[in-house]
C-alpha cells in the first residue's frame, strides 16, 4: 500500500502545487483583466467538460471491462469532446459580444478549445491504466506534463508574454497528459460508434456524470456568475482568491481518496467516530493553523506572494480561504457518506450546496466581491455542519465534536494572532532591528500557535512519534532466517 499512496500523493502535488505556483507568476506578470478573462474561459471549459460522459471512467475501472466497451467508450468520448469543443468556441464568441475585455483577447482564448478535447478523450486510456494499477505511470505523466507546461509558460511570462504563456500552459498540459497516458493504448483500442456495448454502462455512468456536473458547477459557476456583474479586472481579483479555495478543495479531495474513504470503508460503524475525531484534529493542525495565520494577516501575505497591486483582493482571499477550510472539514463526512451506500444523499447535499451558493452570488454580486465571498464562506460552514448532522448516528454528538476539535482550537489560534498583533503594535510599532512590524507579528503568532499545538496535541504527537520509532526499529532489525 505504501507505493500507491506515495504515487497518489505525488500526483496530487503535481496537480495542486505546480499550477498554484504558476498562477502566482502570471498574477505578477499579467494584466488583471487578462487573468480574469482566462479565468472565465477556463470556467466555461470545465463546465462544458462535465456534460461529456466522463462518468464512464468509474465504470471502465471494472476488471471485467471488455475491449468492445473500451472502443465504444473512446468513440463516445471523442464525439462528445468534439461537440463540446465547438460549443466552447461558440460560447466564447457570444460572450465576447457582451464583455469588451474578453472580446479584446477572444482569438487567443479560442486556442484553449483543443484542451477540452484532449481532457475528455484521455478518460478511457487513463481508466485502462488505473485498472492495471499502474500508479507510477499515472503519477509520472501528471508530473511531466505539469512540469514541462509550467516551464514553457513561465519562460513566456517572464519574457513579457504572460497571456500567451498562460494559454500555452493550459493547452500543453492537456496535450502532454493525453499523449503520455494514451501511449501504448492507441494500437489496442480504436474508437467506434455504437450503443450496444454501452447499454449496461449507461445507468452507472450517468449517475457518476451527474455528480461531476454538480461538483463542477459548485466549483466554477460562481466565477461565471460574478463576471456578469463586475468588470474582467474584478473577475481577476475574484479568480485569484478562488485559486486559494481551489487549492484547499483539491487537497481535501486527495485526503479523502487516499486516507478517509479507505479507512471508513474498512471499519465498522463503531470506530468511525474515532476516525472522524482524528481526521478533524489532523485537519485543524495541518490546515486550520496556517489558514488562521493567513486570514489574520491577509494583506501582508497577498502582497508578498502575488504583489502589491492585488492588495484589494486580500479580504476576498481571506474569506474564501475560510470557505476552503470548511470544505476540508466537510469532506471528512462526505467521504463517510460516499462509502456507506448514501451517494444519493451526497448528490442531494451537493445540489443544495450549489443552489444556495449560486443564489447568494446572484443576490450579492451587485454589492461587491467581499459580500459574495462572505456569503460563500458562511454557506460552506453551514453545509459542513449539515454534513456532520447527516452522519450523526455514526460519528456521535455533532455540536460537541465540532466545538472541541474545530471551533475551540481555531478560536485559540485567532486570539493568539490578535494578541501578537497587539503586542508588536505596543512594543515595536515600526519594526525591530530592520525587521518590519508585519513580519514580527506573523512570526510571533506562528511561534506561539505552534507552541499551543505541541501542548494541546501532545498525546497525538507522542503516538505518532512512537509509531515512527517502531517503523524505524523494524527496518533496522536484521531479518530472521527462514
Amino acid at each position: 500500500m505504501l507505493g500507491p499512496v506515495i504515487w497518489s500523493l505525488l500526483n496530487t502535488a503535481a496537480t495542486v502545487v505546480i499550477p498554484f505556483l504558476l498562477f502566482i507568476i502570471f498574477a505578477r506578470t499579467g494584466e488583471a483583466y487578462q487573468v480574469g478573462a482566462v479565468g472565465i474561459a477556463v470556467s466555461i471549459l470545465e463546465i462544458l467538460k462535465t456534460f461529456c460522459p466522463q462518468g464512464l471512467y468509474e465504470v471502465l475501472l471494472r476488471p471485467e471491462t471488455t475491449r468492445e466497451e473500451e472502443c465504444a467508450s473512446l468513440g463516445l468520448l471523442l464525439l462528445s469532446g468534439l461537440i463540446a469543443t465547438a460549443v466552447y468556441m461558440g460560447v466564447i464568441v457570444l460572450v465576447g459580444r457582451y464583455m469588451p475585455d474578453l472580446q479584446a483577447i477572444g482569438p487567443i482564448l479560442l486556442l484553449l478549445a483543443p484542451k477540452l478535447l484532449f481532457d475528455v478523450t484521455s478518460v478511457q486510456p487513463q481508466a485502462a491504466l488505473a485498472r492495471q494499477l499502474t500508479f507510477r505511470r499515472l503519477a509520472m505523466r501528471t508530473v511531466i506534463a505539469n512540469f514541462v507546461a509550467a516551464g514553457v509558460g513561465s519562460v513566456l511570462a517572464f519574457a513579457g508574454h504572460a497571456l500567451e504563456g498562460l494559454i500555452l500552459y493550459y493547452l500543453l498540459q492537456s496535450m502532454l497528459n493525453f499523449f503520455l497516458v494514451a501511449r501504448g493504448q492507441m494500437g489496442r483500442v480504436r474508437p467506434t460508434l455504437g450503443t450496444a456495448p454501452l447499454k449496461a454502462l449507461f445507468r452507472e455512468a450517468g449517475y457518476s456524470s451527474a455528480v461531476r456536473i454538480v461538483a463542477a458547477a459548485n466549483n466554477y459557476a460562481d466565477t461565471l456568475v460574478v463576471s456578469g456583474f463586475v468588470s474582467a479586472a474584478l473577475v481577476g481579483t475574484y479568480n485569484l482568491a478562488k485559486r486559494i479555495e481551489t487549492v484547499l478543495m483539491s487537497t481535501s479531495s486527495s485526503f479523502s481518496v487516499i486516507m478517509y474513504q479507505p479507512l471508513f470503508a474498512s471499519r465498522g460503524a463503531a470506530p468511525r467516530s474515532e476516525i472522524v475525531t482524528t481526521a478533524m484534529r489532523l485537519t485543524t493542525v495541518l490546515f486550520g493553523l496556517p489558514i488562521i495565520i493567513f486570514v489574520s494577516f491577509p494583506e501582508e501575505w497577498v502582497g508578498w506572494v502575488f504583489g502589491d497591486r492585488w492588495l484589494n483582493a486580500a479580504p476576498v482571499c481571506a474569506l474564501l480561504a475560510l470557505s476552503g477550510l470548511a470544505r476540508i472539514y466537510g469532506g471528512i463526512y462526505g467521504s463517510l457518506l460516499s462509502v456507506s451506500g448514501r451517494n444519493h444523499v451526497l448528490l442531494i447535499y451537493a445540489l443544495c450546496s450549489m443552489i444556495v451558493g449560486l443564489g447568494s452570488v446572484v443576490l450579492l454580486s451587485r454589492y461587491g466581491l467581499v459580500w459574495v465571498a462572505l456569503a460563500i464562506a458562511v454557506k460552506s460552514w453551514v453545509f459542513y455542519l449539515v454534513s456532520a448532522y447527516l452522519t450523526r448516528r455514526e460519528t456521535g454528538p455533532v455540536i460537541a465534536t465540532c466545538f472541541w476539535n474545530v471551533l475551540s482550537p481555531l478560536l485559540l489560534f485567532s486570539l493568539i494572532a490578535a494578541g501578537a498583533t497587539r503586542a508588536v503594535a505596543l512594543s515595536a510599532p515600526t519594526g525591530l532591528h530592520g525587521i518590519p512590524a508585519s513580519v514580527l507579528m506573523i512570526a510571533l503568532s506562528s511561534v506561539v500557535a505552534m507552541a499551543s499545538v505541541l501542548v494541546i496535541y501532545r498525546r497525538d504527537l507522542s503516538k505518532i512519534s512512537n509509531l515512527v520509532r517502531v517503523k524505524i526499529a523494524e527496518k533496522r532489525s536484521p531479518a530472521k532466517p527462514t
